[in-house]
């Protein structure tokens, strides 16, 4: 089975999140209360759900939204209005350990922690700062070997972006499998390129661009996307693609990422690639000599993430004209 990355990276944090407010607010840790400062941190640190004001930094949406939360949750819950001011007041320094808000000495910070506790909670602790910071310092590793435990020796992934599209790359899985000097470069390549061998390239693949776009995530860039390579023979093995899919299907996953199939692999499997559509996944089709230019095939591209046509395509021309209208054309 494989693993939907998104979603373990995000339960990391959750757990992460909780054990920090546990620690931080002792007796004062209200579970319903924390949970939903949780579920909208998360929402905007990861899903980058804010609709105030996209343009700005994380760091100030998420102080935003977690004040506006705070508010409502005390319309409803006065009586507990202390603890949930409290809760807010130290739910803004998981930034420094989530990767928000850049601070070299997590240290420090966990001594600030200190003083705060004892200034608000009347909490004081021997060694409590170093105890903490040790703690959380653990929580972050731990993290990252998550990441790291996709990393392999033998498969990386070449980005490369398309022309004239700055936030769009194209992914391409290269390999350092060794082989006898006696198998060319191009056998090489044609093993790799068919059948099942195929097939199970893309796992590793979805899985290196995945950690990709959660790198991206953590470094607060929700722009870039990325166009991944697709088998139209796995639409004929159910289990083969949901096994696939899993690894890339969750809302922040799919808003980045593409899958590429042929206009031709397309009409000759048009329910199944509907259905991924109604799933969420986005798909980049690639204009090849079955594409017949009539109204409505035009019109139907817009369903399309991307729409890629090579400048040698005799449909170039037609298809170009929607550029900027609804059909986002890459042109290669």
């Amino acid at each position: 089975m494989t693993i939907n990355l998104m979603k373990q990276y995000v339960e990391l944090t959750k757990k992460q999140i909780q054990f920090y407010l546990k620690k931080v607010l002792g007796n004062k840790y209200k579970k319903a209360y924390c949970d939903r400062f949780i579920e909208k941190y998360i929402n905007i640190r990861y899903y980058n759900f804010y609709k105030n004001d996209s343009n700005h930094a994380i760091r100030k949406n998420v102080m935003e939204a977690l004040k506006n939360l705070q508010e409502d949750m005390i319309i409803t819950n006065i009586e507990d209005r202390e603890i949930i001011e409290k809760t807010n007041l130290f739910f803004y320094y998981v930034l420094y350990f989530d990767n928000v808000v850049y601070y070299k000495d997590l240290q420090k910070v966990a001594e600030k922690l200190a003083k705060l506790r004892k200034k608000y909670l009347n909490k004081e602790e021997e060694n409590w700062a170093d105890t903490f910071a040790c703690e959380m310092k653990k929580w972050i590793e731990k993290k990252n070997d998550f990441l790291a435990s996709f990393e392999s020796e033998e498969f990386y992934i070449k980005i490369k972006n398309y022309p004239e599209e700055l936030n769009v790359y194209r992914v391409n899985l290269k390999h350092n499998v060794k082989f006898p000097m006696e198998y060319s470069e191009f056998a090489i390549n044609k093993v790799f390129q068919t059948g099942l061998i195929e097939e199970d390239k893309l796992v590793i693949e979805y899985y290196q661009t995945g950690i990709q776009v959660i790198k991206d995530i953590l470094r607060q860039n929700f722009k870039r996307e990325y166009v991944v390579e697709f088998s139209d023979s796995i639409l004929k093995k159910s289990n083969k693609l949901k096994n696939l899919l899993n690894i890339i299907d969750n809302s922040a996953m799919q808003e980045k990422i593409a899958l590429k199939i042929k206009y031709e692999h397309f009409t000759k499997n048009k329910e199944k690639i509907y259905e991924l559509l109604r799933n969420g996944y986005k798909i980049a089709v690639v204009i090849d000599n079955s594409f017949q230019v009539n109204f409505k095939n035009i019109e139907d591209l817009a369903m399309f993430r991307f729409v890629i046509v090579s400048k040698k395509q005799k449909q170039y021309e037609a298809i170009c004209e929607q550029k900027g209208k609804s059909v986002n054309v890459i042109e290669i």
